[in-house]
């Protein structure tokens, strides 16, 4: 407004402004004057105009209010370095000290206090931060703004050897750390109950809800993805943790379907897609052209197709031959064993521990082949068996 009356000022001085009020103004010198504030007057509303245009009063729309609040990122960058580490999950008691018979015994109890004083502290911080999440999720941000929110979204704890069997089991874990089992599977990504081990680290997150990897690695991932595609967008919150992006998608849980395929035992395909090009037994073989026993099953798919381990085991053998090319044998419980050949590559090492939906390797059709597939066998006491009857 300032603006706009200096130029106001400028543009219309007193005399010109009141050209009716000067004596000596006659008629034949007015008639200039009245030209000339006509042109000023246009130049005026011009100038008004401009500077509306370039300083409205009233935005035109809801887009030209500066929004000034603190707008929540989509996309966290995380270490698991950073998460609080619970060390032991129950509230400890400290050692008396009564018991000690010398200074030196004295500061060791009193050192074991303190260490068991911060164990504690973590732990009951994890329980509040818990109670604090489960009472804000579901009200409205208006009444969120000025309450107390969980000091850390992310914890972490190491599988441990319980002698009760119980915190060193899937089951055991999610019910006592108070969590779901989508939301411990998926963000650890478990592809089944069998895969805990001892020594395992694991990520605790306070938010619950299903956490997607952006690049699945497992037949349990690829399910997922497919299952909530819908539910991603450019708005999806995601957390990249340890070089891991995942999409989170709040308050959502296994469907029934889900929870069975996440706690079934069985074998599972070692491709996300099904093309049998050729079934187990007899058949001419399009090598030799002979009447040969076929002991697997072939399934069609793309150079560099992921291969998955059909259930949870041990590699017991990582090689190369003539008839095979590159394969991979994994040895399961009750001797089962599992051959997969033709491989492009090979991504595990002898002894390594794989669990079911694992990438183990890459189709290709190295060996005896006549374009790109994957033989896959399954063995029981060394005795083949039609894999298709197992799935």
């Amino acid at each position: 407004m300032i603006k706009i009356f200096k130029i106001w000022r400028e543009t219309f001085p007193a005399a010109a402004l009141s050209p009716f009020a000067n004596a000596h103004c006659s008629a034949h010198k007015f008639a200039p004057q009245l030209r000339g504030y006509t042109a000023r007057r246009n130049f005026l509303f011009i100038t008004i105009l401009s500077a509306a245009l370039e300083f409205p009063v009233f935005p035109q729309s809801h887009q030209d209010i500066p929004y000034t609040a603190e707008e929540p990122p989509k996309f966290f960058t995380l270490s698991s370095e950073d998460f609080p580490q619970i060390k032991n999950p129950r509230n400890q008691a400290p050692k008396s000290e009564r018991k000690a018979t010398s200074p030196e015994e004295l500061e060791e109890i009193r050192l074991q206090n303190e260490i068991i004083r911060r164990e504690n502290e973590i732990w009951i911080q994890y329980q509040k931060d818990l109670q604090l999440q489960n009472k804000i999720k579901n009200l409205p941000g208006n009444r969120i703004k000025n309450m107390e929110k969980p000091k850390n979204l992310f914890y972490k704890y190491t599988v441990t050897k319980d002698p009760d069997k119980y915190l060193d089991t899937f089951n055991g874990l999610y019910a006592r750390f108070q969590t779901g089992q989508a939301t411990l599977a998926t963000i650890n990504r478990i592809s089944n109950p069998q895969a805990i081990k001892s020594g395992a680290e694991l990520i605790l997150p306070i938010q619950q809800g299903m956490y997607i990897p952006k690049k699945a690695s497992s037949a349990l991932e690829i399910l997922l993805q497919k299952e909530f595609a819908s539910l991603i967008t450019d708005e999806t919150k995601t957390y990249e943790i340890d070089g891991t992006e995942f999409y989170f998608l709040p308050a959502i849980t296994f469907s029934p379907t889900q929870i069975a395929f996440f706690h079934d035992t069985g074998m599972q395909l070692p491709l996300s897609k099904k093309i049998v090009t050729s079934e187990f037994g007899y058949r001419t073989s399009p090598i030799s052209g002979k009447w040969k026993f076929h002991a697997g099953i072939d399934l069609a798919a793309p150079i560099g197709t992921e291969v998955f381990a059909c259930k949870h085991g041990t590699v017991k053998t990582t090689a190369y031959s003539e008839i095979y090319g590159n394969y991979i044998v994994l040895l399961h419980d009750k001797n089962t064993t599992s051959l997969y050949a033709h491989l492009s590559k090979i991504l595990v090492k002898k002894g390594q521990t794989v669990s079911t939906g694992a990438t183990i390797g890459l189709v290709g059709t190295t060996g005896a082949s006549t374009g790109p597939h994957l033989h896959f066998e399954v063995r029981e006491n060394g005795t083949p068996k039609d894999p298709a009857k197992m799935f």
